[in-house]
């Protein structure tokens, strides 16, 4: 796989599933087996950083001087990176917001230490120490935020990384590899306790997502948590508990790295996670319930960490807008190849989305909108105040019906309100401009 494919992977896995952490501070490295291949990675990243328009930015290190791979001119970290000489302290330089990735090669790989580091993307051979070392740059502590780390490998074997690490353990700390498999059977063992059931799950999804008050979702925790303190009897108490902090732990590592599309997945992770800290058993320490708890208790706060600013173009727009017939149906559709598309998208709305999602919010929604007929006359017969109102009104009624079926989606509408902002405006825009076209 060519070095701009890695870097294309790494920068959308770190989009979507690492920078709102740490409160929206979360940093990567990134790991290469040679000074030439940083140097491809830092051009490969700097071009793909801007194409998407994200608001971050990469640093590279290496020592000494190199020759450019294109240009064949002498090249150091501080040019690469556009650093004044005075200036080229890249521990000092990485500890700024918008420098969120950290090319190296060999540097910084031991000793180095940032709280703020959590995710690893690794293409480089690593063994004995040295793969202890590296990988061990994750470990410094931030509290409370810093909850977990991160490693994609690109170029080691699992018995690799075990045979590095075993030596210095007790016991081999990495298992195998995880099978996606045995989220099935957690699940069904969980199920069968009949602790609660589907509507519990939905009707705590969607609340949740909602906003709702907290004593609501309380109350549903609560009536879960009677029933585990009930039906059960301590072994089978100890076994739901453990089987539930296995299925969320699972679960939660899982969709960092593939798109499991199970709903009933996300439902139940999302229930577990608020549900486990209030899972009391006999004799059990009180020290971890009291720390989640006190998490929970904060769970607004943690919605807002992934509410986060894109900087965005001020006129409304995607692409051009979609062209209707005098039928009220659109016309034919106006043909790009989706990779422009979707480099399109995610240029004025700031990234992170796939082209499925491009799709549902360019074709199938616009689609879904103009289908609604009464609710586009009310549009077209109100002054454009109100008619502004009832669009957003009736977008937002779509995009609930799509929490099932599209939940990242529907998750990324409902947490960052400048995206959901904007896709109004565009919403309302395509509509108003097409009122001749398409009035009922």
């Amino acid at each position: 796989m060519a070095i701009r494919d890695k870097a294309k992977i790494m920068i959308d896995h770190f989009h979507k599933n690492v920078r709102h952490l740490i409160k929206n501070k979360a940093k990567a490295m990134v790991v290469c087996r040679s000074i030439d291949a940083a140097i491809k990675y830092k051009d490969a990243f700097d071009a793909y950083l801007e194409e998407i328009n994200s608001p971050f930015q990469a640093i590279v290190a290496f020592s000494g001087k190199k020759e450019h791979y294109k240009t064949g001119e002498e090249v150091t970290e501080a040019k690469m990176n556009r650093f004044e000489e005075a200036e080229n302290d890249i521990p000092k330089q990485f500890k700024k917001e918008d420098y969120r990735f950290l090319i190296v090669a060999n540097k910084y790989q031991t000793g180095f230490d940032q709280p703020l580091l959590h995710t690893m993307y690794v293409d480089k051979q690593l063994s004995g120490v040295q793969a202890v070392q590296t990988l061990s740059r994750l470990n410094r502590a931030k509290k409370p935020q810093k909850k977990d780390t991160f490693v994609l490998d690109f170029y080691n074997e699992l018995e690799d990384i075990k045979a590095a690490f075993a030596p210095f353990y007790t016991t081999t700390v990495l298992s195998e590899e995880t099978d996606i498999n045995k989220l099935h059977d957690l699940q069904e063992a969980l199920d069968d306790y009949q602790m609660y059931d589907q509507y519990d799950l939905y009707d705590f999804f969607r609340k949740f997502y909602s906003n709702a008050e907290r004593g609501v979702l309380d109350y549903l925790i609560d009536k879960v948590n009677a029933n585990f303190q009930e039906e059960l009897i301590k072994d089978q108490q100890i076994d739901f508990k453990s089987r539930a902090k296995s299925f969320y732990r699972t679960y939660n590592y899982l969709v960092k790295i593939t798109d499991a599309e199970n709903q009933y997945w996300e439902m139940l992770a999302l229930f577990l996670k608020h549900l486990i800290p209030h899972l009391r058993i006999e004799d059990e320490t009180e020290e971890e319930n009291i720390l989640e708890v006190i998490e929970l208790e904060n769970y607004r706060t943690v919605l807002q960490q992934e509410k986060v600013d894109i900087l965005l173009e001020p006129e409304v727009g995607l692409v051009n807008p979609i062209p209707v017939e005098t039928k009220g149906m659109l016309s034919e559709k106006q043909f790009d190849t989706l990779e422009n598309i979707v480099n399109t998208f995610n240029q004025r709305f700031g990234g992170g989305f796939s082209e499925t999602e491009v799709d549902i919010l360019t074709q199938q929604i616009p689609e879904m909108v103009l289908r609604e007929q009464e609710n586009l006359k009310f549009i077209y017969n109100s002054d454009k105040t109100n008619a502004k109102i009832s669009s957003d009104e009736l977008l937002r009624r779509i995009m609930s019906d799509l929490m099932f079926t599209q939940t990242d989606l529907f998750k990324k509408f409902s947490n960052n309100e400048t995206f959901q902002k904007k896709y109004q405006d565009f919403m309302f825009d395509l509509l108003w401009s097409a009122r001749g076209a398409v009035r009922p």
